[in-house]
């Protein structure tokens, strides 16, 4: 629920400012402009360009998160297409929660939660997957904690 309020909100966003730049009278660009002659409109998308850099940047981690959700609800939507998810209803929207897998497939049961629960979560993994390349980076932008472990040592 939270998400569908989040993305409400950033779709009234994106109206208002498509209002705002279409009627001449209420354009902020123009209206910037007319009062202040001495900028050129490069001027302003310079200010957007480093704005848009700067959310970008201090957001990162939360659209990392998303793309890499995102990717792998679309990867579980081809290759277990006939899964079905019970029990969603359940799930607290607030507070701390424990996940627990039941398959002998780490991975599996891991990216299955991630990609259909509605909060964000994170997990915690083995060092010695956290160090390898690919595993490691994508445990990294899912906010995953490494844990050493006695058996690797």
């Amino acid at each position: 629920m939270i998400v569908d309020l989040d993305a409400t909100k950033t779709q009234l966003a994106l109206f208002y400012v498509i209002i705002l730049l279409t009627v001449d009278s209420i354009n902020p660009v123009k209206i910037i402009l007319h009062v202040f002659p001495q900028l050129q409109p490069w001027h302003i998308v310079a200010i957007s360009v480093l704005a848009i850099v700067y959310i970008f940047i201090s957001e990162m981690k939360e659209i990392l998160y998303f793309s890499v959700k995102v990717f792998f609800h679309s990867i579980l939507s081809i290759f277990f297409r006939d899964v079905e998810i019970v029990g969603l209803d359940n799930i607290p929207p607030h507070g701390p929660i424990i996940f627990t897998g039941n398959h002998r497939n780490q991975f599996v049961d891991a990216i299955g939660i991630f990609a259909t629960c509605q909060r964000v979560i994170s997990y915690l993994v083995a060092e010695k997957s956290w160090k390898r390349r690919i595993i490691g980076d994508l445990a990294w932008a899912m906010g995953a904690v490494p844990v050493k472990r006695a058996q690797d040592s």
